[in-house]
């Protein structure tokens, strides 16, 4: 009995604006909101619920915490876009990914090359130092904007030959398994928080130190070997990691890049 009255006790923490923040969420969700459409005023909102704007203000707050809902200066408060959800478990092309939520997707390479294994990337990674991998980066669109950048490393070694041809806006797995009949198996990977630097914030279209997400790993084929290390940056805005259960193999799954 006690643990009831403690457990009771412990719900009632909800505040008026987390409430409110829910119902505003419901709303949405159930309602004629599409991606950009502008939410009533906060006065109306506050008149509509009968709570004070300050209580309306703070729910919103909510929302945009949660990437909800986004607001412009001076504009209001509109309904954000939906963001793309990427299972770190599953083997999907992020391609086919953004497409099946009704966007266009494609990718626009930025540079193509062949560099050396640094010390210190031999030490995160376990590449050879000084061996050659092709360093790829390419901008990553959906609907138009830009939404990752995209850096993989391949290894040379394994895949001699492979071009700027193999790469513009075409899957790299796909022509890893086509030239070199290379099998990606699994996976290694984790997500960050960093902040843009002036590369990033320029390609990205976004303000200098802007929070964004940080996606990195290491990835492997069927005979386990280590075949790329990427490290992208991705806006947190347009894309949100999700996690299914391991695969009863045990193993992680990669998305096709």
């Amino acid at each position: 009995m006690e643990q009831n009255i403690e457990n009771q006790g412990k719900k009632r923490v909800l505040t008026m604006d987390v409430l409110l923040s829910k119902e505003l969420e419901y709303m949405l969700k159930t309602g004629e909101y599409r991606e950009g459409m502008r939410l009533p005023s906060e006065r109306q909102l506050a008149e509509h619920f009968g709570v004070q704007r300050g209580t309306i203000r703070s729910a919103l707050q909510i929302l945009l915490d949660k990437g909800i809902v986004i607001s412009r200066e001076r504009s209001g408060y509109f309904v954000a876009p939906r963001r793309i959800d990427f299972n770190l478990n599953a083997y999907d092309s992020r391609k086919a990914v953004i497409e099946q939520m009704g966007k266009s997707s494609y990718v626009k390479l930025l540079t193509f090359e062949k560099v050396y294994v640094s010390e210190k990337m031999a030490a995160k990674t376990a590449l050879v130092e000084d061996s050659q991998v092709y360093r790829i980066m390419r901008l990553r669109f959906a609907n138009g904007s830009p939404m990752a950048l995209e850096r993989t490393h391949i290894r040379c070694d394994l895949a001699p030959g492979l071009s700027e041809e193999d790469v513009h806006n075409k899957s790299i797995y796909a022509a890893l398994k086509r030239k070199y009949n290379i099998y990606i198996a699994r996976s290694e990977e984790k997500v960050t928080a960093v902040y843009a630097n002036g590369l990033e914030s320029e390609l990205l279209n976004v303000s200098r130190s802007r929070p964004l997400m940080r996606y990195e790993g290491l990835v492997y084929d069927r005979r386990n070997r280590l075949i790329e290390y990427f490290d992208d940056i991705i806006l947190k805005e347009k894309v949100q990691f999700i996690s299914d259960e391991v695969s009863g193999s045990g193993k992680k799954k990669h998305m096709v890049r």
